[in-house]
């Protein structure tokens, strides 16, 4: 069995150093790519389970998104999460939002990105594409990708109930 994979293309390393620890109690690799030519190759020949390209919203910067295209058309089962190293007000998030959905893209995220949210997401997909392909039984007993075990009914607390804050 060929072990389930992350491709990450960012500058910096930050995401693949975030995504150390959660990937080694999951079982599967981190592959960092600098450029979007490493990134092709790596998808290309790996078929990760996740892609997560980190970009600069800019409408000069069009090679990232060629290649969330080219991933979408190439490698459909390939789940890819876009990362926004630029803050933007909430209509400019929107636009871009529907932009990276239709190239390909399952999630955005927007700065402030915190480490629990991007394992969440990750370890969600990896979970449902590793599922998907190869059954239930390929994620052994007592091991999951899940970073904690969801809430208590008693835990939650809903925003809706008014008699909370009276």
């Amino acid at each position: 069995m060929r072990t389930p994979q992350v491709v990450v293309l960012e500058p910096d390393g930050w995401i693949a150093r975030n995504l150390g620890d959660l990937a080694a109690e999951g079982g599967w690799l981190i592959r960092r790519a600098r450029s979007v030519a490493t990134a092709r190759s790596l998808v290309n020949d790996r078929q990760p389970c996740v892609l997560l390209v980190q970009v600069e919203l800019s409408e000069e910067q069009l090679l990232p998104f060629q290649f969330l295209a080219e991933v979408r058309r190439n490698v459909p089962d390939v789940a890819i999460v876009v990362v926004s190293e630029t803050k933007l007000n909430d209509a400019d998030r929107v636009a871009w939002t529907a932009t990276l959905f239709e190239l390909g893209a399952r999630f955005v995220l927007f700065p402030p990105l915190t480490r629990p949210v991007l394992e969440d997401v990750v370890s969600g997909l990896m979970t449902a594409t590793i599922r998907r392909t190869l059954g239930e039984e390929a994620i052994p007993a007592g091991r999951t990708t899940a970073t904690k075990s969801p809430p208590e009914p008693d835990e939650v607390i809903d925003l809706a109930d008014e008699e909370v804050y009276e």
